[in-house]
């Protein structure tokens, strides 16, 4: 974290720069799944307030190209396998904040 930064305005400013998968930034930060979670929900939350938007890009297989759309958006970690070829290669969402600070 940056000098005096919380957790939760480092995870905002990393999602500024550039998109991320969860376990790209669960291990960057170094949490546990719940409490990223936890804090993912509470930055969009945050967001709401102004122009900004927490921009998800739905996990896909990798075998079959199967796209979660309908995923529940709470939950942002890879799901375990494909509903449609049974594959365990899944490609996690992809996050990223976008629009005017």
């Amino acid at each position: 974290m940056s000098g005096g930064a919380t957790r939760r305005q480092d995870i905002a400013a990393r999602l500024s720069e550039r998109d991320w998968s969860f376990d790209e930034l669960r291990l960057e930060l170094r949490c546990a799944v719940h409490s990223l979670e936890d804090d993912l929900r509470h930055v969009e939350r945050s967001l709401r307030r102004g122009e900004r938007r927490l921009e998800v890009t739905p996990a896909r297989c990798e075998g079959c190209g199967f796209l979660f759309r309908r995923r529940e958006p709470r939950h942002w970690h890879p799901p375990g396998r494909c509903p449609r070829c049974r594959g365990e290669r899944i490609e996690g969402a992809r996050l990223r904040i976008r629009g005017r600070a």
